[in-house]
């Protein structure tokens, strides 16, 4: 579904800098330009808060899950494991479709630095209810 790649960005995902960037068959891309305020708390660290990372579990579990299969989905359950600090650079997050059924769904999310795709810095799991029939 092409149209994903032209829906702006939620206003959170907007301020955390995180947008779809490409389509694959099997997977969603999406990159995260994390801003200072991503950094945690009034003294910035040099990682990213998890509360950021979580969101891209979220945000790229829902473009899988819409990418495999339209339909309004709603997460309602997410686990997110950290691997190791992900450093305030960009992040390549990518996101697939396990599964898609009639009213539930589990997306998949890997989250590395843009630049070394290789070395993983959180996964993350989604499940979603659909909203729509």
């Amino acid at each position: 579904m092409s149209d994903l790649l032209a829906l702006p960005p939620s206003p959170f995902d907007a301020a955390i800098r995180l947008a779809v960037v490409e389509l694959l068959e099997d997977s969603v891309v999406l990159r995260l330009e994390p801003p200072e305020s991503a950094l945690g708390g009034d003294e910035p660290r040099p990682f990213l808060h998890g509360g950021v990372l979580a969101t891209c579990v979220d945000t790229a579990g829902w473009y899988a899950l819409e990418h495999a299969s339209p339909g309004g989905w709603l997460a309602i359950d997410l686990r997110c494991d950290f691997l190791r600090l992900a450093a305030p650079v960009p992040h390549r997050v990518v996101a697939r479709c396990l599964v898609a059924g009639r009213t539930l769904g589990t997306a998949d999310v890997e989250i590395s630095a843009w630049d070394e795709p290789e070395r993983l810095v959180a996964v993350g799991r989604a499940r979603f209810a659909r909203t729509t029939s």
